[in-house]
């Protein structure tokens, strides 16, 4: 539990003002990927986030959209 102006306003506002400084943070002139360390990795760690934030929601969810475990429950895919 978290105090509603932590969770509702920092949280999310951190999660969107640091993606805006990347740009400023990676001064890397070249334009050739293997020179782009920070950015790769960066962009690499986002969509992981992503993707781990979708199957989470795809399969440890269950009736009422509670989290439940897959392997114990069973998946639900109802509509």
């Amino acid at each position: 539990m978290f105090h509603p102006m932590v969770a509702g306003v920092t949280i999310p506002g951190m999660g969107i003002f640091l993606p805006i400084l990347a740009p400023y943070i990676d001064k890397n002139p070249s334009h050739k990927p293997e020179d782009r360390k920070f950015a790769i990795s960066l962009m690499t760690i986002h969509l992981m986030f992503w993707a781990v934030l979708v199957i989470i929601g795809s399969f440890f969810r269950g009736p009422g959209f509670n989290f439940v475990f897959p392997w114990q429950a069973g998946l639900f895919f109802e509509r």
